[in-house]
C-alpha cells in the first residue's frame, strides 16, 4: 500500500521537525519554498500539513505562519509520529518490538476470552472480514485487505465483550494502521497473516480458549518475524 504524495510530504516533514531542520516553536517555511524543496504542488504542501493538524506537532492558523509546537503538546499515541520518533531515535525497529509487547498483553486475553463469549453474530462478522482479507490478498489491494484486517482485531474485541480491554487496545489502532501501511506491501507478510488468522478464527468457532490463545501467540510471533525480516534499516517494506 504506496502513501500517496501527501502522506510522503506529510512523512518528510515529521523527519525534519525531529532533526532540528525546523525548529521547536519556530514557523515552517513557506508553502511555495516547501514544494519546492520535496518537488510537489503546493496543494500538495497544503495536504500535508493539514494531516498533520490530528499529531499537533504544527500550530495553524488562517493568515498566519504555521509554527512547530512545543513537544510537550504533541499527540503521544499518534500512529505516524511514533514511526517518525523511532526512525529519528536511531533503531526504527525499536516502535514495532514494543507494539509487539503490548499486543502480546492484551491480545491474547482478548482471544481466550472471545473463544467463549462469542456469539453467532460475532462469529459471522469474524468470517465475512477473513473472506475481505482473502479477496484483497488475492486481487493484490494491500490496502483492502490491511483494513479487513484490522477490522478482524477489532471484532474480536467486540466478542470478548469487555469493555476495560476495549479501551487499552483503542489508542493502539492508529499505530496499529501506521505499521500496516508498511507491512501490507509485502504479499508473504499478507500470506502468513491469512493463515494465522484462519487459525484463530477456527479456535473461535471451537469455543476453545486455549487453542485461541495459542493460535494468537503464533500469530504475534509470526508477526514479529516477519517485521524484523521485511522490514529494512529504515524501519520501511522493501517494495
Amino acid at each position: 500500500m504506496r502513501p500517496g504524495r501527501a502522506d510522503v510530504v506529510a512523512e518528510q516533514l515529521l523527519d525534519l521537525v525531529l532533526d532540528g531542520t525546523f525548529p521547536i516553536g519556530g514557523p515552517l517555511p513557506s508553502e511555495s519554498d516547501l514544494a519546492s524543496r520535496f518537488g510537489v504542488s503546493r496543494l500538495t504542501v497544503r495536504e500535508a500539513i493539514r494531516s498533520l493538524v490530528p499529531t499537533r506537532v504544527l500550530d495553524v492558523q488562517q493568515g498566519r505562519s504555521t509554527l512547530v509546537n512545543p513537544t510537550r503538546l504533541w499527540s503521544p499515541l499518534d500512529g505516524r509520529l511514533l514511526l517518525a520518533r523511532s526512525r529519528a531515535g536511531g533503531d526504527p525497529l525499536l516502535l514495532p518490538r514494543r507494539l509487539m509487547e503490548a499486543r502480546r498483553a492484551v491480545e491474547v486475553a482478548i482471544v481466550e476470552l472471545a473463544a467463549v463469549r462469542r456469539k453467532e453474530s460475532h462469529l459471522e462478522r469474524l468470517r465475512s472480514l477473513h473472506r475481505k482479507m482473502l479477496d484483497g490478498h488475492a486481487r493484490e489491494d494491500a490496502a483492502a485487505a490491511a483494513e479487513a484486517d484490522l477490522a478482524f482485531h477489532e471484532a474480536l474485541f467486540d466478542a470478548a465483550d469487555n469493555v476495560f480491554l476495549d479501551a487499552l487496545f483503542e489508542p493502539l489502532t492508529s499505530v496499529l494502521r501506521a505499521m500496516r501501511q508498511e507491512t501490507s506491501a509485502v504479499r508473504d507478510f499478507r500470506s502468513h497473516a491469512l493463515d494465522r488468522h484462519a487459525a484463530i478464527l477456527r479456535a473461535i468457532e471451537a469455543g476453545d480458549p486455549v487453542q485461541a490463545r495459542a493460535a494468537m501467540e503464533a500469530h504475534l510471533q509470526q508477526t514479529e518475524e516477519d517485521v524484523e525480516h521485511y522490514l529494512d534499516p529504515t524501519g520501511r517494506a522493501a517494495r
